[in-house]
């Protein structure tokens, strides 16, 4: 059995949900190694990969430094975002949607008693 081609490829993770295929095939004359081919062209996949990483990087394609993300959550505790939406209230309509959560607690009870005497 005389093997005519060898195909190698490989696929290469960048990173951030990308990657990249690279492959290479070869004809074989009669009576050059399979194994030997292979080696080869994993050697020249390897070695562009290499070389691709290394342009990418030039182009900015990767980040040097890791972003940070910005939370998710307030660090505020709910008193304090209820008293700051109370606070924002221009009118006693408006400050009249806070009256029901004012009234669990009594923090919240003055405050909003105190917002409503100066409108």
């Amino acid at each position: 059995m005389h093997i005519q081609t060898v195909n190698y490829t490989r696929t290469f993770n960048l990173g951030n949900y990308s990657s990249e295929k690279i492959g290479v095939e070869f004809s074989l004359n009669q009576g050059e190694s399979a194994n030997k081919a292979l080696d080869i062209a994993r050697e020249l996949v390897e070695e562009y990969h290499k070389q691709n990483v290394e342009r990418l990087k030039s182009l900015g394609y990767f980040y040097d430094e890791v972003i940070e993300s910005a939370p998710t959550q307030s660090k505020q505790t709910l008193a304090e975002k209820t008293k700051s939406f109370i606070d924002s209230c221009k009118t006693k309509e408006e400050l009249k949607a806070w009256e029901l959560m004012s009234k669990s607690k009594p923090e919240l009870l003055e405050h909003y008693n105190n917002k409503l005497n100066t409108l």
